[in-house]
C-alpha cells in the first residue's frame, strides 16, 4: 500500500530529471568547485584590501586631527584675551552712555 506522499516525490524526481537532464550531479559539481573557489579569493581579497584602506583612512584622519588640534589651540588663549577687551570696553562704553544720560 503506498503512501499519499510516494506518488508526488516520484513526480518530483521525474521533473527534476526532465529539467536538468541526464547529467551526472557529480560532472556539475567539478565544474562549479574552482569557480566557488575564485569567488571565495577575489572575497578575501576584497577584505584584505578594504582593512589596508580602513587603517590608511584612520591614519590620515588622526593626522588631520592633530593638525586641527595644534592649529586651533595656539590662538584659542589669545582670543580669551580678546573676549576679555572686548567685554572690557563693552562695559566701559555703557558707563559713558549712563553717564551721559545721568542715570549714573
Amino acid at each position: 500500500m503506498e503512501t499519499s506522499e510516494e506518488p508526488h516525490v516520484k513526480r518530483r524526481f521525474h521533473t527534476l530529471r526532465l529539467i536538468h537532464g541526464s547529467v551526472n550531479m557529480e560532472a556539475r559539481m567539478t565544474r562549479a568547485e574552482p569557480t566557488i573557489q575564485h569567488i571565495v579569493q577575489d572575497l578575501e581579497d576584497l577584505r584584505r584590501e578594504v582593512r589596508k584602506l580602513k587603517i590608511y583612512v584612520d591614519e590620515r584622519f588622526r593626522q588631520f586631527e592633530a593638525k586641527m588640534d595644534a592649529r586651533f589651540s595656539a590662538p584659542e588663549s589669545s582670543m580669551r584675551a580678546e573676549f576679555r577687551v572686548l567685554w572690557a570696553a563693552n562695559f566701559a562704553i555703557v558707563g559713558i552712555l549712563a553717564k551721559g544720560f545721568h542715570w549714573i
